[in-house]
């Protein structure tokens, strides 16, 4: 029964985000909802993947709320934040071609599975990219789960160490 899954993997979110939140847990709400889920389905074999339909409701979801906020006030703010903007897309697109290009280099990966890995995106865009690329998806997966934590958790504690708590 999918619905029991969605069920399942929509509370346990949800309480997960909620206590995160309520003890201000590094890396907040939505890394501690990720891993949580994570070890849902890596611990309960019986449950069915979501539905795709599902996850194109939770996608439309988010971006109509996302719409919903964007207004000329946030139109204006982006022009003011234009250059530095492009200043840290350019950056973007050069470490990710680095880390492909390490992860060639110093690993076993292939060059597409590198990519895959160290694209910014989420560990399901890259999977499903993976799977349709012949690639093996589990990797993909596990490893974009390894870089979204060391971004949301490490990078986070490190920038606080650095900078203060301000």
């Amino acid at each position: 029964m999918a619905w029991v899954g969605v069920l399942a993997t929509l509370l346990t979110a949800g309480g997960a985000a909620l206590t995160a939140d309520r003890l201000r847990a590094p890396g907040g709400p939505l890394v501690w909802a990720l891993v949580a889920v994570a070890a849902l389905h890596l611990t309960m074999s019986s449950l069915d993947p979501l539905p795709p339909e599902f996850r194109t409701a939770a996608q439309i979801g988010v971006g109509t709320l996302l719409g919903v906020e964007f207004d000329r006030n946030a139109l204006r703010a982006l022009r003011a934040y234009i250059w530095p903007l492009t200043a840290l897309m350019g950056t973007l697109l050069l470490l990710v071609t680095g880390g492909t290009v390490l992860l060639a280099t110093l690993t076993p990966l292939d060059d597409q599975t590198a990519l895959l890995v160290a694209a910014p995106a989420g560990a399901g865009d890259m999977s499903a990219a993976a799977l349709a690329f012949g690639l093996d998806a589990g990797l993909v997966a596990g490893l974009q789960l390894v870089r979204q934590l060391l971004v949301f958790v490490v990078v986070p504690i490190g920038f606080r160490g650095f900078f203060g708590n301000n």
